[in-house]
């Protein structure tokens, strides 16, 4: 982070995703949590909208039930978005509140059980084996997109139902859905995303007409009250279940990896003791910071917080990355450690609004991990740590790369 923006008084806005934050985004926190804890900053698509940070675990956990805020506010100013990205936040689970929240969330949760994971785990495993199967060692590769990556596209198309025929264009999709804003702008995003909700509806369409054993066709039946979605709601799901199980696992899996192999003592101590896989899944979660914030919560009436007034209907996001690394909860915070217990990260949010995805993309991080290094013990970067490159993208952290040497 440049030391003009590091010295510039925490009074005025920052804006999260501005060059100098990507720079060095944990310093940038790190001064956050102790000069302006409940912080009116920006966001690069939103103008010059406030939005309120919390960089603090204590506040970032008590936002989650406290309902003087809400993902829905009468009166709050619209987020400016077009028609089309606005008809998809209205219509999705994430962004309602209780009592309708509670309602789709019930609805869909039956795939996300953790029964209905530990089965998908075969699955992950043989995808896994097969893509591993195709390297061989000395071979120089990018993990991420030769590894990483097709581990969630594959469950995630199987879990939809997408046909063979279509799982380009459906991945496709996905990308849209994960760098649309932040890599096309909002008026091209929008127009692609148009295209993109009717292929979708297209194979709704098929799968009413010929079900199967997918999430999709659950999504499409009712369940046994009778209570159904609408084919718009199916639509909103089928893009969350492509952020929860899709973009948090192939960022997962890459940081992990890049994480073990840039504190060689961690993956050492992981490979005498395989045992410890769940426990640095979570220090991973923890310590990299994949998702680093939530959707956005708006105050349901004047909220003072810590000296802050924060006004009706104005934006609030808790710093999930922020508050990973507050030492009033984590000792030693900037320290990578496999065995750390306990810890209470909240890199998956709390409350209602805990990520759906959560436990399937834990499963398939661990399965890929041990997998890869148990087939090549002695993987390397083959590049220095210093020349990873780490996209732009506001509340994720994005490896463009992850070139490594198997062995």
């Amino acid at each position: 982070m440049s030391t003009t923006t590091r010295d510039a008084p925490m009074g005025e806005p920052v804006t999260i995703g501005s060059p100098e934050f990507f720079a060095d985004p944990h310093r940038f926190y790190d001064r956050l949590r102790r000069e302006a804890p409940v912080h009116r900053g920006r966001m690069p698509y939103l103008g010059d909208q406030d939005v309120y940070l919390l960089a603090r675990y204590d506040d970032c956990v008590a936002l989650t039930t406290d309902r003087r805020f809400r993902r829905i506010v009468e009166g709050a100013p619209p987020l400016p978005l077009p028609a089309s990205l606005r008809l998809l936040a209205s219509d999705n689970m994430i962004m309602k509140d209780d009592p309708e929240h509670k309602r789709l969330r019930r609805l869909v949760s039956r795939p996300f059980t953790p029964k209905a994971i530990s089965l998908l785990a075969d699955r992950v495993e043989e995808v896994t084996g097969e893509l591993l199967d195709g390297f061989t060692a000395g071979q120089e590769i990018d993990l991420k997109s030769a590894y990483s990556l097709p581990i969630p596209v594959t469950v995630i198309s199987e879990m939809v139902g997408v046909p063979e025929a279509d799982r380009g264009r459906f991945h496709d999709g996905m990308q849209l859905l994960v760098e649309g804003m932040a890599k096309y702008g909002i008026e091209e995003a929008a127009a692609q995303m148009e295209d993109l909700v009717e292929f979708v509806r297209g194979i709704i369409e098929r799968r009413r007409a010929d079900p199967g054993e997918d999430i999709l066709t659950g999504l499409i039946q009712p369940a046994e009250d009778g209570d159904a979605l609408t084919d718009t709601e199916i639509v909103a799901m089928v893009f969350l279940l492509v952020v929860a199980g899709y973009e948090t696992t192939y960022n997962l899996i890459t940081n992990g990896v890049a994480t073990l192999l840039t504190h060689p003592d961690q993956l050492d101590l992981l490979r005498r003791r395989p045992e410890l896989i769940d426990s640095a899944v979570e220090e991973i979660l923890r310590y990299t910071g994949t998702i680093g914030g939530t959707k956005p919560n708006f105050a349901g009436e004047d909220v003072e917080l810590r000296g802050v007034h924060i006004p009706l209907g104005s934006m609030v996001i808790p710093l999930l990355a922020s508050a990973n690394r507050d030492p009033a909860v984590f000792d030693r915070p900037d320290e990578f450690d496999v065995t750390r217990t306990p810890n209470p990260h909240i890199a998956f949010s709390k409350g209602a609004h805990f990520c759906l995805g959560a436990n399937l993309a834990r499963m398939e991080t661990r399965v890929a991990i041990t997998n890869l290094i148990t087939r090549f013990p002695n993987l390397r970067l083959a590049v220095e740590p210093a020349d990873l490159q780490v996209l732009p993208v506001p509340f994720w952290t994005r490896l463009a790369s992850l070139p490594v040497v198997l062995g």
